[in-house]
């Protein structure tokens, strides 16, 4: 028995990866939109009771509509669902939902980022990489996204969003081959319809309502209060003091007309955008307003087409109109031999915007949010990947991360680093480096705007002081760069007992005090300098040290150099002993007096050799005694006394003398 089914004198045709009469419309109804994804429900006729939908779900299939002067008008779409519902007749049904390509992203998710790119290159990778068949009409400048993120979100929800938040919208042409996806923006984006490019408002129903027939009845009017003002507000820490408010107003004389809407953050970095986004929205929201719904037998009308109506009693009726939704519907009686052409209709529904008003879609999908923080990677910017502190040049002291969920080594934007402290060139400064595990918060959960406000450890960066063998240790150790080996640190050792602060400095110590320094060392105080040399400079006062109980002490291993630019004065409350191991040399440039309350000692081990220039004195208050050898010269009160051999080489003179010697 032949299986096939004859269509080719119909007004609807069903073309699918089956043979073309395998399977034969008998009804059909769509609904398709501006930023809308269409939906087709195909309602076919088979003599077969079982087919494989494995070759169709995921291919392109098409429903034509015959139109009077031989044009077709086709409505194509992916397969997305199919369905077997029964018998009619000694025929089987089955049900098919054809959808655009695009839908085909509501069944994806993906995390991904973006470097400096415009929404639109955004998108246009993103239909490429899922094979998307589209065009660009668009006319208007899109800023440069310095980072954008897809977060566990729909590719279909992603362009979605962009495409809001930029004021483009879409809409699809068919043919029988499939859907074409088309980006627009402004009027200019859309063209007259082919086949009716005009069309008549009839006023009423009549006659038979076929495909062939191209005429609009039911006409209503709709206006709706609006947003009248938007006004948007951000913040951009390069420019903290700016002012980054945005606003757009309405024109509309209506009551309440000025009701504002008001958004932070507005998610953009410059005042000019932040006024474009502003307008945007509102656009968006006056778009819902001035529509006219209407009913017809046009069925080459699409969204995205622009037609002008004439024959309106109301004149300001009659123009030209964007097509912003249509609702079609279409049912044949039978396929068997002698069922007519008009057996069963066409109907449709239309939604029309006046084409000299601004259309943007509704700014209705949702930016995923972050809840919570996440952490992530300290990487470099690429081509400085040896880098180990890798930070931006603008002297913010942001670092780049990688993103645990980033498959790509696509690499954050720059990320600024919360500090304990953030004042004028004052504060805490500690720059995460290559390697480190950060913390990331982000600012309103917003996946384009993250803040490091931490960091942790992992297997691979351990705590600085080994656990729990030292838990009651804490403090900041560094690491020295490039390459480490050398570290500096501040440790806080809290063992009862043991309690102590280290200072460790790899290389250099500076200390600088603008007015005092005080110390109390309970017992012990200790300088221990290496192989180095340790120097004490005073610019201006005084240098005092004060043992109050104790004894001091100074061992030098060396040579001891001291150099006193005026006098020095030394006082010794008890007994004073110098020792030297080899020679001792004093020199004094003027007088040198020695005072000792008791004797003075004087004692050589080889001889003692008094020089003077002029004069030696000797003055004594009782007596003087020289003794030598054997001999003993005494100088008394008026006597001169000498005992054992003396010998005077020359004329002994007396100066007053009494009494000669004896």
């Amino acid at each position: 028995m032949d299986s096939r089914l004859d269509q080719q004198k119909r007004l609807a045709a069903f073309k699918s990866p089956f043979a073309d009469e395998r399977l034969v419309v008998e009804s059909f109804e769509g609904t398709e939109g501006l930023s809308e994804l269409f939906e087709f429900r195909v309602l076919a006729l088979s003599r077969e009771a079982t087919i494989d939908f494995d070759q169709a779900l995921g291919r392109s299939c098409s429903v034509g509509l015959r139109g009077s002067h031989g044009e077709t008008r086709h409505f194509s779409g992916i397969a997305v669902e199919a369905e077997a519902i029964g018998r009619r007749g000694d025929l089987f049904a089955y049900r098919f939902v054809l959808r655009p390509s695009l839908w085909l992203l509501t069944r994806t998710s993906n995390c991904a980022i973006w470097h400096r790119k415009t929404a639109i290159e955004i998108i246009e990778e993103v239909l490429r990489k899922r094979e998307i068949d589209f065009r660009k009409a668009l006319s208007g400048d899109f800023p440069c996204l310095d980072y954008c993120v897809q977060y566990r979100e729909s590719d279909f929800a992603f362009v979605s969003r962009l495409m809001e938040q930029h004021g483009v919208y879409y809409f699809f042409e068919h043919s029988e081959d499939g859907a074409r996806l088309v980006l627009a923006d402004s009027a200019s984006s859309h063209g007259a319809l082919p086949n009716t490019p005009t069309i008549e408002y009839a006023g009423k129903e009549f006659g038979s309502i076929h495909a062939q027939a191209r005429r609009l009845f039911g006409w209503s009017s709709n206006r709706k209060l609006q947003t009248g003002k938007v006004t948007l507000r951000d913040y951009n820490f390069t420019a903290p003091n700016a002012d980054m408010s945005g606003e757009a107003s309405a024109t509309e004389r209506y009551d309440k007309s000025a009701l504002e809407y008001y958004d932070y953050p507005g998610k953009y970095e410059q005042r000019d955008i932040g006024k474009h986004y502003a307008r945007i929205r509102l656009e968006a929201a006056q778009a819902g307003d001035y529509r006219r719904f209407v009913d017809g037998d046009a069925a080459d009308f699409f969204p995205g087409g622009l037609v002008s109506v004439t024959r309106h009693p109301t004149d300001e009726e009659n123009k030209q109109y964007l097509i912003a939704r249509c609702t079609h519907r279409f049912a044949m009686e039978a396929y068997r031999s002698g069922a007519g052409a008009d057996a069963r209709p066409y109907q449709g529904a239309y939604e029309l915007h006046p084409s000299d008003r601004p259309f943007r879609a509704p700014l209705a999908t949702p930016k995923p949010m972050i809840h919570g923080p996440q952490t992530a990677k300290v990487v470099a910017r690429k081509g400085k990947d040896s880098e180990e502190i890798d930070v931006d040049d603008d002297g913010y002291g942001r670092v780049m991360v990688r993103f645990y969920w980033d498959r790509d080594d696509l690499r954050s934007c720059w990320v600024r680093v919360a500090q304990m402290w953030a004042g004028a060139k004052w504060g805490g400064q500690f720059i995460p480096r290559v390697g480190m595990e950060v913390v990331v918060e982000f600012l309103e959960g917003d996946p384009d705007r993250p803040l490091i406000v931490g960091s942790v450890y992992n297997k691979d960066n351990g705590l600085p002081y080994c656990l729990p063998a030292n838990k009651t240790q804490s403090g900041v150790k560094s690491n020295s760069s490039t390459g480490g080996n050398g570290y500096n640190e501040l440790m806080f050792e809290d063992a009862k007992l043991q309690e102590k602060i280290r200072l460790h400095a790899e290389r250099d110590l500076e200390s600088t005090i603008e007015h005092a320094e005080t110390r109390e060392i309970g017992e012990r105080f200790e300088t221990p300098v290496g192989q180095s040399s340790r120097k004490t400079t005073i610019k201006m006062g005084d240098d005092e040290l004060n043992v109050m109980s104790g004894d001091r002490k100074v061992t030098i291993a060396s040579e001891d150099k001291l150099t006193v630019g005026m006098s020095r004065e030394a006082t010794i409350a008890m007994s004073d002993k110098t020792t030297v191991g080899a020679n001792q040399n004093v020199t004094v440039g003027g007088e040198q007096t020695t005072q000792a309350g008791g004797a003075i000692t004087i004692q050589a081990g080889g001889e003692v050799t008094i020089m003077a220039g002029a004069t030696i004195t000797l003055v004594a208050g009782v007596s003087i005694v020289l003794q030598a050898g054997g001999a003993t010269f005494t100088v008394g009160p008026g006597v001169i006394n000498a005992v054992g051999p003396m010998m005077v080489p020359g004329p002994l003179k007396a100066v007053g003398v009494v009494a000669p010697v004896p």
